[in-house]
């Protein structure tokens, strides 16, 4: 071989190596790379099945191929031959090297071709090598990439860690191979085990990383639950506990492992138990179960228990452990049964042995049985329930609760007075009766009548109710002694006054927290809200503020509060009344000022003010800012009312309580002064020791009346120096008894019974003017709040004429145009005045009844038309029109002011009491004699109304017309505002007279006006202060067509039958002449005579 050939050999096998290490580096690299993204796939769960693993071997296998087939493709392209043919290529000429690796030709000179060959041996040395790398600069890039292409492989895979969990099933192709055929299956840690246990189950299904594990019990359906598998397809999972037999198979992918079950091995346990009671016969109770859920069980002493029960398994022993004692129970199989007579208070379980020696599963049953022995009769008394005094009808209700643990077989109840000096009257029984048949318990309502036990004021009554059992041998039970006491007349006024002086204080609490409470709702209804932080982008006020929310809120709870109030005054006054009519109060005018204040409550405690008080609540939970606003408007003008009639209730309360403390302190004195005059009489032949004690109690409530008296002086003080001067006289005198009874008990205490019996004779003759006196300033007092009312009325009416006359004025200049600033200004003036005129009104009904209503709602109306007629001339153009017909109308409003006032002002001159209450019962009555006078005329009529003819048609006319004047009678009455309802008696009486003027007459009308008759009549009582007999047997009828009644209010509404005066747009239509006589006509037929003098002549009208 020649040189050349050698260094091309060289050459050559450089390329080879170069070319074999590059695709070495790219087969390792990319089955390196594919390795790691086998093992990644697997790790992350992309590759599920165990293919994956032949799959990426296979893969493995044939990139392996492909890189050796490529290299010795490669290999080739770098042989001598091919390589002398590119180094040719690049810097030889044609043939420079090739030419030397063919066989030399015959004839060559040997020297020559050796000579050749050296030369172009060095010259190929020299040159080669540059040629050589630069031939193999592309393999050089192969190398590089390929060795990355291996970095990167081996960091995949690396990272993978291919030797843990999933991917180490990549290294085992065999075992991926016998994975992919080999089955599901489950493993047991038990087939059998106790109820309540549980089971371990192991789950195989290599390759696979899910599986679902199926169970059910028997007769149920399968129930999948998913299992998370490991790398070697295996997963361990714990069931129970378990309460039943468990069927369980596995499936993964299309594989089903085989059907395994858990057997469950029931424990035996206590099937069925039964406890009867068998009571003693004399106890007459039925045989009962009882309950075995371990509840004491109590029972009486000698009940007998009997037990029967089954178990689940067979029994050798049973019976009831109680400690020390124990009760063997007959076993027969599973069954078992016996009796036992309980003692005491003992626990008593139940012991029952199995033939297999296993104890019974479930709780052990015990049985806490007391066996109570008999026990006395239990006796309460709940009514009354502790000491109190005895009713004036001397008639206690009682209710008797006794009770045994067997039966109530007797009741009685054991009294005994006790005088008031002490003297015990002998115990007498009374026998309560029972209810048919022995009770364990009994609840007895009886009615102690204690009208012939010579019971005196200071006597008392001691009882005791005792009950006895139906036992052989009988318990007797005895309630508390029980005291009841017959108060005197004097304990009554004295509790009556202080009664007065807790309703007068809360009278004024009332009306100080409703002022207050007025101004708050009034500030807070002409609140706006800020501009700022208050309104929305479009400038509305969506939402209320929650201060102003919680401020309204805090509003309505507070009204709520006073009207709670308010209610508990009126029941106050209620027990107030009772207790004055009790303790001999019977003055007229003390109870008809009660019965007016009541009468202001209720006026003021009208629905409407609810209804404000829950549209104020309503608005404040839909949080509407207007709503709110306006409610808040209309509850302040209700807390307005109702702060006047608080007002007015107030100084009315403040006249009958004076009224009522000078009538209970004259009684007292009347009935002090002839309980010591019958003292003294008997002071000289009496026990010596008694009558002191006797004469010290006289002394004390001599002392009380001096109290009492000093009082009223002091509320005289501002009304009359003179009345409270001659009151304080009375007291010193009241004084003076006192200290004289104190003396006469102390000299009857030493037996000085002679100087006893002159000190109390003094004793009794200074007592005995006070009664007189005291009366003789309580009516010069109501005189003069009489005459102080009328003189009110007067200044009042003067001052109506006066704002009528001037209201007229204005009207007339409106009604010629004028619009000036100067009318204005008058009407304003006017306007004041009518304010001031319905303050002083406020303060004169305050102070007598018949003071009514109606002249205050003219004069608001006057008012409100005076405010809108205001309003029609403070506008930009002035609509004098309006205001005039606005001030024509109140002309008239003041015109009828003036001529209620006129009525009111004659009848409380004419009235002979200070509070007006007694004339208006006298009205009452009288128009209740006149009804009664038409119903009698009406059943005399009757029977003769088959004759028919026009006589009778009169008669009934006439008799009509007598009807319909006792109709504007009580519409009179009612405008007056004295009489309560006497509007609907007006209402009834008018329907009756159009029945009659249109001829008819029946039962039913007859009836109809019997019931008028008798509504009128306790119409007057209520006025009187007397109550409804209570204890009279009533009865009720069934409804008739006459019977039904039309609310008031609906039935103005519908019939609009209601006298009232007509309104100016009415009158307007009239000449002037006729508007007069129109005028003249309703005054006439509301009743009031035009009076003749000038000085009470109302206003003049517009005419």
């Amino acid at each position: 071989m020649s040189r050349t050939a050698l260094v091309l050999s060289r050459f050559s096998a450089l390329g080879a190596r170069r070319s074999a290490l590059a695709y070495a580096l790219g087969a390792l690299g990319g089955l390196t790379l594919m390795l790691g993204v086998a093992a990644w796939g697997a790790r992350l769960g992309v590759f599920a099945q165990p293919w994956w693993v032949l799959a990426t071997w296979g893969l493995v296998v044939l990139l392996a191929a492909l890189a050796a087939v490529l290299g010795l493709r490669a290999a080739r392209g770098y042989a001598p031959r091919a390589l002398a043919q590119a180094l040719e290529q690049r810097g030889f000429r044609q043939g420079f090297l090739g030419g030397l690796l063919e066989p030399a030709a015959t004839g060559t000179s040997a020297d020559l071709l050796a000579a050749a060959d050296e030369h172009h041996a060095r010259e190929l040395e020299a040159r080669g090598p540059a040629l050589v790398e630069e031939l193999l600069l592309p393999m050089r890039k192969r190398i590089l990439a390929g060795g990355a292409l291996l970095a990167t492989g081996l960091v995949v895979l690396a990272t993978a860690r291919p030797f843990t969990g999933r991917p180490a099933l990549l290294f085992q192709p065999g075992e991926a191979w016998a994975a992919t055929r080999a089955p599901v299956s489950l493993t047991l840690g038990a087939t059998e085990v106790e109820r309540g246990d549980s089971v371990a189950v192991e789950a195989l299904a290599r390759g696979r990383q899910h599986a679902i594990l199926w169970t059910r019990a028997p007769g149920e359906t399968w129930k999948g639950q998913g299992l998370p598998l490991d790398s070697l397809g295996r997963a361990r999972v714990v069931l129970g506990p378990l309460q039943g037999d468990l069927f369980l198979r596995l499936t993964s992918g299309g594989r089903t492992s085989d059907t395994l079950e858990v057997k469950v091995r029931m424990p035996a346990f206590l099937g069925t138990l039964a406890v009867v009671a068998r009571y003693p016969r004399y106890l007459d109770l039925e045989d009962e179960p009882l309950p075995t859920d371990g509840d004491t069980i109590v029972v009486p002493e000698g009940t007998r228990l009997e037990v029967q029960g089954e178990a689940t398994a067979e029994l050798t022993t049973a019976g009831w452990d109680g400690g020390a004692a124990r009760v063997p129970l007959d076993v027969s199989g599973t069954r078992f049964r016996g009796s036992f007579t309980p003692t005491g208070a003992r626990t008593w379980t139940l012991a029952l042995a199995t033939a297999s020696g296993d104890p019974l599963a479930g709780d052990t049953i015990r049985l806490p049985v007391v066996a109570v022995p008999d026990s006395g009769p239990r006796v309460e008394v709940p009514v009354p329930g502790q000491d109190t005094l005895v009713p004036f009808s001397l008639v206690v209700p009682l209710v008797v609760d006794a009770s045994d643990d067997h039966g109530i077989a007797r009741v009685v109840i054991e009294s005994r007075r006790i005088s008031r000096l002490g003297l015990a009257d002998p115990v007498r029984t009374e026998v309560l009766p029972l209810p048919e048949g022995a009770r364990d318990r009994v609840i007895l309502p009886y009615q102690l009548d204690l009208n012939r036990r010579n019971l005196v004021p200071g006597d008392s009554l001691r009882f005791t109710i005792r009950a006895l059992d139906n036992a052989p041998r009988p318990h007797t039970g005895s309630s508390r002694e029980f005291v009841l006491r017959l108060p005197t007349a004097s304990e009554m006024r004295d509790a009556a006054r202080t009664a007065a002086d807790e309703v007068g204080r809360r009278l004024d609490s009332i009306a100080e927290a409703g002022k207050q409470l007025e101004r708050q709702t009034e500030d807070l209804a002409q609140e706006r809200p800020r501009e700022t932080g208050q309104q929305d982008g479009n400038g509305s006020n969506d939402a209320l503020s929650y201060e102003n929310a919680k401020r309204a809120e805090s509003v309505a709870q507070q009204q709520e509060r006073l009207l709670q109030e308010a209610e508990q005054v009126q029941q106050a006054l209620d027990e107030l009344q009772q207790s004055a009519e009790a303790a001999g109060i019977n003055d007229p005018a003390f109870q008809e000022r009660l019965r007016e204040i009541q009468e202001q409550l209720d006026r003021a405690l009208t629905p409407e003010l609810r209804e404000r008080l829950a549209e104020l609540q309503r608005a404040l939970q839909e949080l509407d800012p207007e709503r709110t606003r306006e409610a808040l408007e209309r509850l302040a003008d209700a807390q307005k009312q109702l702060r006047e009639a608080l007002e007015r209730s107030r100084e009315l309360f403040e006249r009958a309580a004076l009224e009522g403390d000078m009538a209970n302190l004259s009684k007292e004195a009347e009935e002090l002064a002839q309980e010591q005059q019958q003292w003294s009489e008997q002071a000289r032949q009496a026990d010596s020791a008694r009558t002191a004690a006797a004469e010290r109690q006289l002394a004390e409530r001599a002392d009380s009346l001096a109290a009492g008296l000093q009082d009223v002086a002091k509320q005289m003080a501002e009304q009359s120096p003179e009345r409270q001067q001659a009151i304080e006289q009375a007291a010193q005198q009241a004084q003076q008894a006192a200290e004289q009874m104190r003396q006469a008990a102390k000299s009857a205490q030493q037996g000085q019974r002679q100087q006893a019996q002159q000190q109390g004779q003094q004793a009794a003759k200074q007592l005995q003017p006070l009664s007189q006196q005291l009366d003789e300033q309580r009516t010069s007092m109501q005189g003069e709040w009489k005459q102080e009312v009328v003189e009110a009325l007067d200044r009042v009416l003067a001052d109506a004429s006066r704002l009528a006359e001037r209201q007229l004025d204005v009207n007339e200049r409106l009604r010629a145009g004028e619009a000036s600033p100067q009318v204005r200004a008058e009407q304003g003036a006017i306007q004041e005045g009518v304010e001031r005129l319905m303050q002083q009104m406020s303060d004169a009904a305050g102070k007598n009844a018949l003071v009514g209503q109606q002249s205050s709602t003219a004069l608001a109306a006057a008012r409100d038309e005076m405010e809108r007629a205001r309003e029609a001339l403070n506008n930009a153009a002035p609509n004098t029109r309006e205001a005039g017909r606005r001030s024509g109308e109140a002309v008239d409003a003041l015109n009828a002011a003036a001529h209620s006032l006129m009525r009111a002002r004659g009848q409380v001159a004419g009235a002979g009491s200070g509070s007006g209450l007694q004339e208006a019962m006298e009205q009452m009555q009288q128009a209740a004699q006149q009804q009664g006078q038409i119903g009698q005329q009406s059943g005399g009529m009757l029977p003769m109304m088959g004759q028919g003819g026009s006589q009778m048609q009169e008669a009934l006319r006439q008799l009509g017309q007598r009807q319909r004047a006792m109709a504007e009678r009580m519409e009179r009455l009612r405008a007056g505002g004295q009489v309560p309802g006497a509007g609907e008696l007006a209402d009834e009486a008018r329907e009756l007279a159009r029945s009659l003027e249109a001829g008819r007459l029946d039962r039913q009308t007859v009836e109809r006006q019997e019931r008028l008759f008798r509504r009128m009549l306790d119409a007057g009582r209520t006025l009187q202060g007397q109550d409804e007999d209570e204890r009279q047997e009533r009865q009720s009828t069934a409804a008739t067509g006459d019977s039904v009644r039309i609310p008031p209010a609906l039935r103005r509404s519908l019939t609009d039958e209601r006298l009232r005066y007509p309104t100016w747009e009415e009158l307007q239509a009239l000449s002037p002449d006729e508007r007069r006589r129109v005028t003249e006509y309703f005054r006439r037929l509301s009743g009031a005579p035009r009076p003749a003098d000038t000085a009470d002549t109302p206003a003049p009208s517009k005419e």
